[in-house]
């Protein structure tokens, strides 16, 4: 058996319209019982159906009037002048189709002998129908004008506020794709350049990092398409840019994992690692003049997920890095602010080295975000 919800959108439209109609009918029957005595039911049902039908039938023209004004210029003379002509055209319409519902009635039940005479007199009943009701149909005719102008200024603010927000998806989506590109390349020159340098140092070295870069490459293009990845999948590309990094660096550059496996299935925006872990590598211990560590860390907590990318190397109080952070954590905070806005938080700390925590919601993106560094 259907239910309301699953009829077609213009059926809804049309029960909902006649149950207003219905509605009214009933309402208003009890006031006419008791204002004219000596009336059955019946009858005081058949004068508020035939009045509000007939209301039904007269607002059908009265929405295409109001459609009319509303959709051309809008001005007041055009707008007054209108909704004036339609009023008094509604004040004649109405009683017209009231009495001829009566008249169309009387006809029938003569036609089938249900009464003894024919009926007479569908002018005199069209002016005392005019009369009868000269005083509530223009206030009628209001309400159903302003009825419609309600209804369609709250459809067209659902209409902007869709396309507003269908507008703002689009933009979000082409600045993550611009940020993501921008990205991309970053990473790409980075790795050709630690690769370049060893060229003519090692060349056999060069052409395994060659190799590995071809992996990573590979891994890259795949994920174009995806903003988020399981922190899993996040963590083994990780593994395959460190894996170039340690055959450049050799002993220099050491790796400290601490992954809450709880953690490993939570979505994490595409190349959110990469580019913190690189920072820590190339300016953290790439920069120093011994060896170093790179702590990775992962963890849920209370429906957030907490990422710490730790290096040992001079902080941030070294001048050059102090001055620019680079543009991968400058990128990867544009996506936070992005996706996440204030439901995350991007933050550096200067301490025996720097430490880049991130915490993200596990449920989902909205609007603007912080960079605190200390």
């Amino acid at each position: 058996m259907s239910t309301p919800t699953n009829w077609p959108p213009n059926l809804r439209r049309w029960v909902g319209y006649v149950g207003i109609w219905v509605l009214l009918m009933i309402v208003c029957a009890p006031q006419l019982y008791w204002d004219v005595p000596n009336q059955t039911w019946s009858s005081v049902f058949w004068k508020e159906f035939v009045y509000w039908s007939s209301w039904g039938i007269v607002s059908l023209p009265v929405f295409w009037l109001c459609q009319r004004l509303y959709e051309g210029p809008r001005t007041w003379k055009r707008y007054v002048n209108g909704l004036l002509l339609g009023a008094l055209g509604v004040s004649l319409l109405q009683p017209l189709i009231d009495e001829t519902i009566v008249f169309t009635r009387s006809l029938m039940e003569w036609l089938l002998s249900m009464q003894p005479q024919a009926p007479t007199g569908f002018f005199s009943g069209l002016v005392a129908a005019t009369k009868r009701h000269s005083g509530s149909n223009p206030i009628i005719f209001g309400a159903v004008a302003l009825a419609w102008h309600a209804i369609r200024h709250s459809q067209d603010l659902k209409e902007k506020q869709l396309k507003s927000a269908e507008l703002e998806t689009r933009l979000r989506e082409a600045r993550l794709q611009a940020l993501r590109s921008q990205l991309n390349p970053h990473f790409l020159f980075n790795t050709l350049h630690s690769i370049a340098e060893l060229v003519h140092e090692n060349p056999g070295l060069a052409e395994q990092l060659l190799l590995r870069l071809a992996e990573l490459l590979r891994k890259v293009l795949v994920s174009t398409n995806q903003h988020e990845l399981a922190l899993a999948e996040e963590i083994e590309f990780i593994k395959g840019y460190l894996d170039i990094e340690q055959m450049r660096l050799g002993n220099r550059l050491r790796i400290e994992w601490n992954i809450d496996p709880q953690a490993l299935n939570v979505p994490v925006p595409s190349l959110l690692l990469q580019p913190l872990v690189e920072n820590a590598v190339q300016h953290g211990i790439g920069s120093a003049a011994g060896s170093g560590t790179v702590q990775i860390q992962a963890r849920r907590d209370k429906g957030y997920l907490l990422l710490q990318v730790r290096d040992t190397g001079p902080g941030l109080e070294h001048g050059a890095r102090a001055a620019n952070t680079g543009i991968g954590l400058a990128n990867t905070r544009a996506r936070l602010q992005t996706l996440f806005g204030d439901r995350h938080r991007f933050e550096l700390v200067s301490d025996h080295g720097l430490a880049v925590n991130v915490r993200l919601p596990i449920s989902g993106p909205t609007q603007p975000a912080s960079l605190v560094v200390t």
